[in-house]
């Protein structure tokens, strides 16, 4: 018995030293060992999340639009070092957003795309900032909607010293790490002439927030109706045109934006630049929209109060002013109508602000409250009642001459409370005439109505113009003034009013060379 107890306490001492004298090395091997195969759940599912983001990224690059946002790059450009860009809302002063590593990964996952495209990405170090805001939002005078988001002087680290000519920006409308989903605006420029290249919108995933699918319900109402503009001025796409946008909303009422600047107005201008490129008329290898960067200055608010209605709300007394400032010899006004359409004039600066092209267009499917038709209708009735043969070659100004003579005072305390409606009445006009290639010419000096006590102990029935001569109007570069009476006070009466959807009004032709009136017109819709 007590040799049994013996040889079993000699193989408990010798278990006990073998184990106790194991090299530490090997302890601490086994331990870390351990550790790795015991990863935590959390990380690990982290890990996998932050791949499937990447892969949703890379999917940007897979879609059918981005395929067509790469084929039209012109020729020459396509091997061009691309510098990448996150600007989301910067073009309109607001920060960016929270980001995370999702963000990250997202951005990853599309370089990862471009790179497997063929495209050849600069990495980004400290070099490039956003634009401070102060630049170009609360001005004095202020600018127009929307500029660059980027640092305009590292525009130029970009060109020279990364040697990335093509600046690709993408804007994130809509992002969901949970479902996979991203909504996200491409828009490739060149930086030596500040145009846009390219530009698309493109869609992955399906579970897409409700604000973001009414941004992107804006774009493709917007982008089906510029693209499929056919009667588009062939001049318009040359080459050497540089055409900047200028969203005039009622500017040229109140001096501010009725639709504040956000999503939702960034995805209408990115409308129409898509809309543009993949109009049928463009040519890939001549682009023509510029990059709005600087220059773009807006009429004082004040202005407004003592001018004659629907001038150009740019600052600018010359249209080579306009030319200096921004670089630009085309001009393509638009107006964004929530709910009934878009209405668009193209004017040629470099030949003293002619309109070139004016039309508007109902949303399709939407319910127009009678704005489109009313353009319409002034367009058809225009053509048929006034003797345009008086205007033929004739440089045309239409001028609203509402009831000055007797209703100054109410003229201009009812002016700030005009509407869409008084405006596109005007433009059915333009519309009218530029459809028949009479030149017609948008205001853009501050021409100055007569002031209420100007009225008195006159004539009778004077021209509401501020003028001791006609020859004060040459310098306008005009020959004939349209003068019209509008009848109907939209600004007074709601869109369900039965007299909302109609049309009054009363046409005055004049030849400034004589100070002659030549015609006097009046039609209505009105039974």
């Amino acid at each position: 018995m007590f040799f049994i107890k013996k040889v079993a306490l000699l193989c408990f001492c010798l278990i006990f030293f073998n184990k106790g004298c194991a090299p530490p090395s090997k302890i601490d091997n086994e331990e870390k060992f351990v550790s790795v195969v015991n990863i935590d759940d959390t990380e690990k599912i982290q890990a996998e999340k932050f791949i499937d983001i990447h892969d949703l990224g890379r999917k940007i690059t897979l879609h059918s639009n981005f395929n067509e946002f790469l084929g039209h790059i012109p020729d020459g450009k396509w091997k061009s070092r691309v510098y990448l860009a996150r600007v989301d809302e910067l073009p309109i002063g607001n920060s960016y957003g929270k980001l995370d590593k999702w963000d990250m990964a997202l951005e990853n996952g599309l370089v990862d795309g471009l790179v497997r495209k063929g495209l050849t990405v600069a990495e980004k170090l400290d070099h490039i900032s956003p634009r401070d805001p102060s630049e170009f939002i609360g001005t004095a005078p202020e600018d127009a909607f929307y500029m660059h988001g980027l640092n305009l002087n590292d525009l130029f680290l970009i060109e020279n010293e990364i040697k990335a000519p093509n600046l690709m920006t993408y804007q994130i409308i809509d992002f969901s790490d949970k479902d996979l989903a991203v909504v996200v605006y491409l828009r490739m420029i060149d930086l030596q002439s500040m145009k846009v290249l390219t530009s698309a919108l493109i869609t992955v995933g399906e579970e897409i927030n409700w604000l973001a699918e009414g941004d992107i319900q804006s774009f493709n109402d917007t982008y089906d109706i510029v693209k499929n503009i056919g009667d588009f001025p062939r001049a318009l796409f040359q080459k050497k045109i540089n055409m900047g946008l200028l969203n005039t909303d009622i500017l040229n009422i109140s001096g501010t934006y009725n639709n504040e600047p956000s999503k939702r107005t960034m995805s209408i201008e990115n409308a129409i630049i898509t809309g543009l490129i993949h109009n049928e008329k463009y040519k890939d290898n001549d682009p023509i929209i510029m990059e709005k960067t600087k220059g773009f200055k807006l009429k004082y608010h004040s202005v407004y109060e003592n001018i004659v209605f629907n001038t150009s709300p740019l600052l600018y007394e010359e249209w080579s002013e306009f030319i200096e400032e921004t670089n630009c010899n085309m001009l393509m006004m638009y107006r964004h109508i929530p709910g009934n359409g878009l209405y668009i004039k193209i004017i040629d600066v470099k030949n003293n602000g002619r309109i070139i092209y004016s039309n508007a267009f109902a949303f399709n499917g939407k319910i127009d409250e009678g704005i489109i038709g009313n353009h319409d209708s002034v367009a058809d009735q225009f053509k048929e009642n006034v003797n345009l043969s008086l205007l033929k070659n004739k440089k045309v100004l239409i001028i609203d001459g509402d009831k000055q003579a007797v209703e100054s005072q109410e003229y201009f305390a009812s002016q700030p409370s005009f509407n869409e409606m008084n405006l596109i009445i005007e433009e059915g006009m333009m519309t009218a005439l530029v459809s028949r290639k009479i030149p017609t010419y948008e205001k853009l000096k501050t021409l100055y109505l007569k002031r209420p006590w100007m009225y008195e102990n006159k004539i009778f029935n004077l021209n509401p113009l501020y003028l001791d001569s006609w020859s004060q109007l040459k310098e306008f570069g005009v020959d004939m003034l349209v003068v019209y009476n509008n009848l109907i006070p939209y600004e007074k009466l709601s869109p369900t009013h039965p007299d909302y959807k109609n049309i009054a009004l009363s046409i005055r032709l004049i030849d400034i060379t004589t100070g002659d009136i030549v015609q006097v017109s009046e039609f209505t819709t009105i039974n």
